[in-house]
């Protein structure tokens, strides 16, 4: 049996093992939910090597969305069900990414327009959470433009970089979406934004003096967001000294290391851990729940899906033909792993947090169909061996 085939075949053993614990323990009313999903990833699967693309990404991110709806099940069934639509629309995102010409698609001005007028449309109509005014509602729907924006926008900055066309008109659409972020003072993707700028820019033409320019840029802009942004500099100060603010700004990152801690290797076990303790234990914390119940092991285990899942993907760009689409591919890369790093970074304390939820794990439908969509197009780059 092929390496991927067994891999379904435990992943199905496993899943099916902690439905019927729940079933069990909680009586599961939703038992049929990750029975539909699997069998949309096995769809999935199936459709990708059918078309000549390869799939392996595509057991690698169910186990993290299974991972992620199973927790959610845990602290609210309501989440995961909310989840669970957002899954599907996340399915129909990833076939748009995989079989949309989004890639070919070559009109700069128009992928700057889409991603620059998500933000506008926020700023004008939207409602403010958790300091930043990054939300949108239509009816019953609430979604963050966010998510989808700066994925145009980096796809965008990469056809610019890609055929050499980076000049003063890039610098002003990465400043305007910047300054929208900014003024909606969503401060998380404007810093990954950032990063992936940076990152490409140096990829196509490296040299020390850019590289100095973008380190004194970034110093710059984090006392600038320290001085103007009072809930940065808020999560600055609990990222330096939690135990001075232990009882509020701080008891978040407190909470967060204690659950880790108590978690030791193997971990108290689904369901027995104190994730009422953890404020936004469903979104930004969700790893930290993970971390106590299922331990080290449990932890390290989703983080391998992660390099696992990068290493997949730099080794299909290596195959790309086309400087322009390898440089595509390289962004919509470094945007979902960036993001990863940001999340357990600042969940370690590595680096002040920044509000942002871990991919294909953490509750939020808007989130979870961007990140199937970057998947998509990211596949689309490639193609299976024969």
């Amino acid at each position: 049996m092929q390496p991927l085939y067994r891999a379904w075949l435990e992943f199905t053993l496993w899943l099916g093992a902690m439905v019927f614990w729940l079933l069990l323990t909680q009586g599961l009313a939703i038992w049929w939910q990750p029975v539909v999903m699997w069998f949309v990833l096995v769809l999935l699967f199936g459709v990708t090597k059918w078309s000549g693309h390869p799939a392996q990404a595509v057991p690698l991110v169910g186990f993290a969305v299974f991972i992620g709806w199973l927790f959610l099940v845990r602290l609210d069934p309501n989440w995961a069900q909310q989840q669970f639509w957002g899954f599907l629309v996340g399915a129909l995102a990833y076939l748009i990414g995989l079989f949309g010409p989004l890639l070919v698609f070559d009109a700069p001005i128009l992928w700057a327009c889409g991603s620059l007028g998500l933000l506008l449309m926020t700023l004008l109509f939207g409602h403010q959470v958790g300091g930043a005014k990054a939300w949108l509602t239509l009816g019953t729907v609430r979604f963050q433009p966010v998510e989808l924006s700066r994925i145009f926008l980096v796809v965008y900055l990469a056809r610019q970089f890609g055929e050499r066309r980076s000049g003063w008109k890039t610098l002003l659409v990465l400043g305007v979406f910047l300054a929208l972020l900014l003024w909606q003072r969503d401060l998380g993707p404007a810093l990954l934004v950032f990063f992936v700028f940076c990152s490409l820019s140096l990829y196509v033409h490296f040299s020390w003096y850019t590289l100095s320019v973008y380190v004194v840029t970034s110093i710059l802009g984090f006392v600038a967001a320290y001085t103007w942004f009072p809930h940065f500099s808020n999560r600055v100060l609990a990222w330096v000294w939690p135990w001075d603010y232990s009882d509020s700004k701080g008891y978040q990152i407190l909470q967060g290391l204690f659950a880790l801690e108590a978690g030791g290797v193997a971990g108290k076990g689904l369901g027995r851990g104190l994730a009422k303790v953890i404020p936004a234990n469903h979104t930004d914390y969700l790893l930290v729940v993970i971390g106590e119940e299922f331990g080290l092991v449990g932890t390290f285990s989703l983080i391998l899906v992660y390099l696992c899942l990068a290493f997949w993907a730099v080794q299909l760009l290596m195959d790309v033909e086309g400087e322009v689409q390898r440089t595509i591919g390289l962004g919509l890369i470094l945007l979902l792993h960036g993001q990863v790093f940001l999340v357990v970074g600042g969940i370690l304390r590595l680096l002040p947090f920044t509000g942002m939820t871990l991919p294909f794990v953490s509750y939020g439908s808007s989130s979870l169909v961007a990140q199937f969509l970057m998947l998509g197009m990211i596949t689309s780059l490639g193609r299976a061996p024969k």
